[in-house]
């Protein structure tokens, strides 16, 4: 997939048409892939490429001049696009003067410089300042200049998917609702940096991830899951939260212990994914009592069934 960079004072030089899809694309869940399935069938209607059009900072920091959580790092959610069969995306720089384009100004200055034959957006989707401009507009405002295909909304459980309800279902720690809305495994990337180690004194030894602090971090608490490490897939029980028996007050800590693995990765990255929250965070009375647990915690853990069926 080729990525194109823009801003507002750069002269775009795609000469290719294209058929795209517009948003900020949080977790390409379900919903945003209904999106990319109509870019892609109109990119063959056409013999166009198809693009998916996003924008880095997020908006909502730019506009609300706070700084929010994502599902996931921006570099992933690129890699994800590609493997969902994009061919192009182009990312626009998101600045306070992009915030304050108007309607007219976004479509002539940000759209139309495209070669775009068609463009896809959501029901709900909305553009220029303060959102003056919405699907349907853009609908009427492009009827001579390119298609544009509203989605309709993609509802679970007569509830819309949206990034929002992805974020809130791992504030939940709920990874089994989260993962059904995104339709893929939650996943989480680090680099594995040196801990205390009291999981070596406890004959459980885990690679302590740093995470991006752009990332949502979900409810505290014991998962199982999966770990990638190089190309292989293991399986594993991971820890979110403070280890309140050990090491309280130490500040939130990411501790994966890989089963069947036993090699030293310190520095390497590793991608680790959530499949189902076992249980709380929580205070054990002895450290004995905390590595009986942790032996049940495995066992759960040893019994998921072997996969490979994963997005990255």
């Amino acid at each position: 997939m080729k990525v194109y960079y823009y801003d507002l004072k750069e002269k775009i030089d795609l000469k290719d048409p294209i058929c795209a899809c517009i948003g900020y694309f949080d977790g390409l869940h379900i919903g945003h892939q209904a999106l990319i399935t109509k870019t892609k069938e109109l990119a063959k209607k056409y013999n166009s490429e198809s693009t998916l059009i996003t924008f880095y900072p997020d908006p909502k920091d730019i506009i609300t001049k706070k700084r929010h959580h994502h599902i996931q790092a921006f570099s992933d959610r690129l890699k994800i696009a590609e493997k969902m069969g994009i061919d192009n995306c182009i990312v626009f720089a998101f600045d306070e003067e992009f915030s304050h384009l108007d309607e007219d100004v976004f479509f002539e200055k940000v759209l139309c410089s495209l070669p775009l034959k068609a463009l896809v957006c959501g029901f709900d989707f909305h553009y220029a300042y303060k959102g003056m401009g919405n699907a349907l507009k853009l609908k009427q405002k492009a009827a001579d200049r390119f298609e544009v295909v509203i989605v309709d909304e993609v509802c679970y459980m007569g509830e819309k998917i949206s990034s929002t309800a992805v974020r809130l279902a791992l504030e939940k720690g709920d990874v089994k609702l989260a993962n059904t809305l995104l339709g893929y495994t939650y996943f989480n990337k680090g680099e594995v940096v040196h801990g205390l180690k009291n999981g070596h004194r406890l004959g459980f030894p885990t690679a302590n991830l740093k995470i991006d602090s752009e990332i949502l971090c979900p409810k505290h608490g014991v998962y199982i899951g999966y770990a990638k490490v190089g190309a292989k897939i293991y399986k594993a029980m991971i820890n979110i939260g403070n280890n309140p028996t050990i090491a309280d007050n130490n500040g939130v800590t990411y501790e994966v212990n890989i089963l069947d693995f036993d090699r030293c990765i310190y520095g390497e990255n590793i991608i680790v994914y959530l499949c189902e929250r076992i249980r709380d965070d929580r205070r054990f009375s002895s450290m004995e009592e905390l590595r009986e647990q942790l032996k049940k915690d495995q066992k759960q853990a040893m019994s998921q069934d072997d996969r490979d069926d994963f997005i990255l």
